[in-house]
């Protein structure tokens, strides 16, 4: 129950996530610097100190969105937030891809996860529906993923709408206008809106990745985007740069 939308730029990129979920879940914790195996991240975590958006120092991102239009095989044993924090020290899309295929999934319910890598320009699409995990290389440029309980097919229709025209407007790809979108409650229906209000169910967090030739930033929002005076948070790093070899997947 989330939407994503990937801006690529000259330096880098931005990545926006807003994450729904019903209201009566305990609390995230606001973005925090974690370091491991010496590369350091940003990200904030849910109740169960996993994750469904971060990023590293060299720039790469990941986002999950749950895969809801796909048959569940078997129980819940272990959180999806669980796959990113496994990933996240990864240095190209080599690496990722080799992690993922390498971590045991069992127990892990359905997801799409998104990994961005900018040295590489390179966007990679997994998805696992419990028996077999896949992959698919996206080109490199704007656009948007969607997911819903309700159903990921109609929310990727009506918040496709919302996208589109958009996507008419002259300041398409700033911030200002990436932040309105994600605050949209067009075309009327909040359920499905970009924005979700659904009776115990909203969008209960935004999250913004920024990756510049300098830096990489975090600016999270407690609370669903369209609201005024919502607590934010802010958090940077420093960007690593190095040298890539081809990539091999599995």
């Amino acid at each position: 129950m989330c939407t994503v939308t990937f801006i690529p730029h000259r330096e880098g990129y931005r990545l926006a996530m807003n994450r729904d979920e019903r209201t009566s879940r305990a609390i995230a914790s606001p973005p925090a610097v974690f370091q491991h195996r010496g590369i350091v991240s940003i990200y904030p975590r849910d109740a169960e100190g996993g994750t469904w958006i971060a990023a590293n120092g060299w720039g790469i991102a990941f986002a999950l969105l749950n895969w809801n239009d796909t048959e569940t095989l078997h129980a819940k044993v272990h959180s999806r937030g669980s796959v990113i924090p496994a990933l996240i020290d990864a240095t190209d899309s080599q690496a990722a891809q080799f992690a993922l295929c390498n971590l045991s999934l069992e127990g892990i319910l359905p997801f799409t996860l998104l990994g961005l890598f900018p040295e590489e320009e390179a966007l990679l699409l997994w998805r696992w529906n419990q028996s077999s995990l896949e992959s698919q290389s996206i080109s490199w440029e704007l656009r948007q993923w969607c997911s819903s309980s309700l159903s990921d097919a109609q929310a990727a229709q009506r918040r496709g709408t919302t996208f589109a025209l958009a996507l008419r407007k002259s300041d398409t790809g700033s911030q200002r206008w990436l932040r309105t979108l994600h605050g949209s409650h067009v075309p009327g229906d909040r359920a499905f809106s970009t924005c979700v209000h659904r009776g115990d169910i909203e969008t209960v967090s935004y999250t913004e990745l920024t990756c510049t030739d300098r830096r990489v930033e975090c600016e999270y929002v407690v609370g669903s985007p369209c609201a005024v005076g919502a607590s934010a948070y802010y958090l940077s790093v420093t960007r690593s740069r190095l040298s890539l070899n081809s990539k091999q997947f599995c």
